[in-house]
């Protein structure tokens, strides 16, 4: 007789629920925070830069340990060290709601953060590898972008999130809200039955994950505190963009690399990645200096910042969304991807030159037609990456995304 875990098809309806979940608080926990940092810090009593660090320490702690992830999950296996993931994450949000006032403060909330950033690696690098392996290549591109809807709404609506959850619960109901969050997303995966092989015969490479913590780590904080140190900060950059040659040599070189950049050497993969580190890198700054400008122009609260801001999010959701039936009629990235990019070019134009007459109606068509564009791309790359590669190559490539 079988183990209960054979008898049980797999529930790919339930697997892209946790998937969903699990991404959809990584990206929430990237932005919901700024709301609460200035409460946070007048009740426990953090410094400015401490508040700063709030916010970078989990960004970095994810983006260093996103490599890590990557080994552990083929030493480990995916869905083990998904569950790892979630439940430092929650506990670590836990620990970060319960930050004690006090001279440790700061060293105890930042320790937290950068716990959370290294549990939400482990759940990020995962879901789109599993996501691909339990979904057949037909179905794959719109289970890939339902899941990229998701985790991209949790991000934008991060500032409005957590405006209204500190204003009627407290600051610390935005950390302590992963909990029941993690639960959930723990009860779903047990229930989702997902059957993925491990490589037993993995090594960790504890010397290169080092490495390439330390690296990332210095060239971040070089990058952040080189205005204020000056000329250490230059040093300390210096110092992490030389490590950080030494780690990507060593992991081009050697025969067990870390991450396996030689599969950007596959042109459809290279190309993708390429792509959509520009288009985010685009979303960003709009997302920000569109808030910043809604704040200090037109005189508006958090709050109101966040709820002026909901026609580039709703829009933003539903292109993302779009992207997944689009990709799966056609069957090319072509129209998602360039169809999108125009679009959300045309509304960006459009939105910078409404900038000085302050007429908010005005701008909410140009909101539409950003958010639309911007959610369309995504999706469709995401898709097209996990295709590019071979089947044994897919958590490699998810981390490189």
């Amino acid at each position: 007789m079988g183990s209960t875990a054979h008898r049980h098809p797999v529930r790919k309806g339930l697997v892209l629920l946790a998937m969903g979940c699990a991404g959809g608080m990584v990206m929430l926990d990237q932005s919901v925070v700024a709301g609460a940092l200035d409460p946070m810090a007048r009740d426990i009593g953090m410094s400015t830069v401490a508040m700063h660090w709030v916010v970078l320490i989990y960004v970095l702690a994810l983006s260093s340990f996103v490599c890590v992830g990557a080994t552990v999950s083929r030493r480990y296996g995916l869905v083990p060290t998904f569950r790892v993931g979630v439940a430092v994450f929650s506990l670590s949000s836990a620990l970060c709601g319960a930050s004690p006032a006090g001279s440790g403060a700061e060293a105890f909330a930042l320790a937290a953060r950068a716990a959370q950033g290294a549990g939400a690696a482990l759940m990020l690098l995962v879901a789109t590898t599993v996501i691909s392996e339990v979904y057949e290549k037909h179905r794959r591109g719109r289970a890939l972008t339902t899941y990229a809807g998701v985790a991209q709404l949790f991000f934008v609506a991060g500032p409005l999130t957590g405006a209204l959850l500190t204003q009627f619960l407290g600051w610390r109901s935005v950390f302590l809200i992963n909990l029941p969050g993690g639960a959930l997303t723990l009860w779903v995966v047990g229930r989702a039955h997902v059957r993925v092989a491990k490589s037993p015969d993995e090594s960790l490479r504890v010397p290169q994950s080092l490495l390439t913590v330390l690296a990332l780590s210095l060239v971040v904080l070089g990058v952040f505190e080189s205005g204020v140190w000056g000329l250490p900060g230059l040093g300390v950059l210096l110092t992490g963009a030389a490590l950080l040659a030494v780690s990507l040599r060593v992991m081009l070189t050697t025969r067990r690399p870390l991450l396996r950049l030689r599969l950007l050497r596959i042109r459809s993969y290279g190309v993708a990645v390429t792509i959509t580190f520009l288009i985010q890198a685009a979303q960003l700054p709009v997302l920000i200096h569109g808030t910043v400008y809604l704040r200090q122009q037109l005189h508006l609260s958090v709050t109101g910042c966040g709820l002026a801001l909901l026609p580039f999010i709703v829009s933003l959701a539903l292109g993302t969304f779009a992207s997944g039936f689009v990709l799966e009629h056609w069957r090319s990235i072509r129209i998602p991807v360039v169809g999108g990019s125009l679009v959300a070019c045309a509304g960006t134009v459009l939105w910078t030159a409404l900038v000085p007459s302050g007429a908010y109606p005005w701008m909410v068509v140009a909101m539409v037609l950003s958010g639309a564009g911007m959610g369309m791309p995504i999706p469709a790359l995401s898709a097209q990456m996990m295709d590019a590669v071979p089947e044994v190559s897919r958590a490699d490539a998810s981390t490189l995304r």
